[in-house]
């Protein structure tokens, strides 16, 4: 069964990000972590809990990205999994 997508938008990844240091992969994966979330508190019903709505929506980009083999993007979409679950 294909799962249904929307699309929210795109990011463009530094080709040079697996060469960064942790503290600029951090920084890089809280902003794009609280860019995200603006834009679900912006557009989102308030009474659907807005962290697990950004799980899914990371998971599936998560699948996505290794499926198309764009394995840069897939890193940053685990990095930023990995800091949500650390927050």
């Amino acid at each position: 069964m294909k799962r249904q997508q929307v699309e929210i938008g795109w990011v463009d990844i530094p080709i040079s990000y697996s060469t960064f240091t942790d503290k600029n992969k951090i920084k890089i994966c809280d902003k794009l972590i609280d860019n995200l979330l603006f834009y679900i508190d912006k557009e989102l019903d308030p009474t659907i809990n807005r962290i697990s709505f950004l799980e899914e929506i990371l998971d599936s980009t998560l699948e996505t990205n290794v499926d198309l083999e764009l394995y840069e993007v897939a890193q940053v979409i685990h990095d930023c999994k990995k800091r949500l679950n650390d927050a």
